[in-house]
């Protein structure tokens, strides 16, 4: 019998025979949903300078279960572009790629080029950018606040840094917004190996990774390097632990995911927090990893998932209301359906023996009570799972409004 589970993970098999697949040592994949499909590309853009860095974009289809290739729907060019971010908000997936110049030396006259996709009619239109465009060293996250999108983080051949770059869609043209000029100032934003953007009340909000630059320093989760849009600098917000239980904080990691949503009751938005590893061995050991045995090797992974509030910054550890990861897990994606519904994708589960196992699993679980049709979507393909395979005849026998179905499933 069918039962309503919230705040349970459950894993999406799938009848394709192609799918994206995890590979151990690169860069995981980045996933983006709505409340019917899962879209999926790799992060790992960079092989080289002189190679392509287009990625392949996949899109898992919930009622179908099935995985499929979109690259080729949207014709992205092959000569030498690479990708700057790729960006999806409602029905658009915007993949923004750069000229790339030969060599390290940053180019004035490279282009900047958008393909914004309709997800829903998979047509595309091109848009060129100008101005004062970013050219990183490796691909940014992106975050869009009104007609602009900004990004932060590396922007030349000197390493990271904490400049923040905006494009105007309306015109087209980039703007570098804010340049950090000392890096060690109480209001600049520690560079990171790796970073996630949230926004949020004119806020812009930073996690980062493992300081690779000046050691293995984990990242805490007490307090967050975050950019103030209206006041044009960088500064450093302190959150709150969750009283009711210990620790009050996430403990310090790497290689864990941060996704956000906006809460359909409150408009109040979240952060929501899973994963990681702790790899203190290397504090002592540093290079000679390779040296050493498994045992030597102390991993600290976890499965744990937590929320914060932006509007209260107060952590609250979901384990309480009975959700945590089916595995422990590091460098895996996650990402929030319109819906509420919290998926997870890859990419290294740790087993019993503390080894790690390379995965391209997909598992979701609801973090709130949808809408009854939510609800009773679920319950009909849990009676009906080959649903999606029946004829129309064979649908409105059953009771269900064609149109209604197709909207479900399209």
């Amino acid at each position: 019998m069918y039962t309503f589970k919230p705040l349970v993970f459950t894993e999406h098999s799938s009848s394709s025979v192609t799918r994206p697949e995890e590979i151990r040592d690169h860069h995981p994949f980045i996933i983006h949903c709505d409340d019917k499909n899962v879209y999926a590309h790799n992060g790992d853009f960079l092989e080289s300078l002189t190679q392509t860095g287009i990625p392949n974009i996949w899109v898992y289809n919930l009622a179908r279960q099935q995985w499929r290739l979109i690259r080729d729907e949207i014709n992205l060019p092959n000569d030498g572009d690479f990708i700057l971010s790729i960006f999806f908000e409602s029905n658009h997936l915007y993949i923004f790629t750069i000229k790339r110049p030969y060599g390290y030396n940053v180019n004035p006259n490279r282009t900047c080029r958008i393909y914004i996709y309709d997800l829903n009619t998979k047509s595309v239109v091109i848009r060129e950018t100008s101005g004062q465009i970013p050219y990183p060293l490796l691909p940014l996250e992106m975050i869009r606040h009104g007609n602009y999108f900004y990004i932060v983080g590396i922007t030349d051949d000197l390493g990271e840094s904490s400049n923040v770059y905006r494009l105007n869609m309306e015109n087209g043209i980039w703007e570098a917004f804010y340049t950090c000029e000392e890096l060690d100032n109480e209001y600049s934003s520690i560079p990171r190996s790796r970073y996630t953007l949230v926004y949020g009340n004119n806020i812009i909000y930073k996690f980062g990774d493992n300081l690779q630059v000046l050691g293995f320093d984990l990242y805490s989760f007490v307090s967050i390097s975050a950019f103030d849009l209206e006041k044009c600098r960088w500064k450093i917000v302190d959150t709150h632990g969750d009283e009711n239980h210990i620790p009050q904080y996430p403990t310090k990691r790497e290689k864990y995911s941060v996704t956000s949503y906006t809460d359909p009751v409150t408009g109040e938005i979240n952060v929501i927090m899973s994963g990681g590893a702790d790899y203190s061995w290397r504090d002592a050991y540093d290079h000679f990893e390779d040296t050493l045995l498994p045992e030597q090797k102390f991993v600290v992974a976890y499965n744990d998932v937590w929320r914060l509030n932006l509007t209260s910054l107060k952590w609250t550890c979901l384990d309480k209301f009975g959700i945590v990861l089916p595995h422990c897990v590091e460098n895996h994606s996650m990402a929030i359906s319109p819906a509420g519904k919290l998926f997870t994708f890859g990419k290294s589960i740790f087993n019993d023996r503390n080894q790690r196992i390379t995965t391209s699993s997909l598992h979701s679980a609801w973090l709130r009570i949808p809408k009854l049709t939510d609800i009773c979507w679920e319950a009909i393909f849990y009676y009906y799972p080959n649903l999606k395979s029946m004829t129309d005849k064979e649908i409105t026998s059953l009771g269900i409004p064609l149109k209604l179905f197709k909207s479900r499933i399209d």
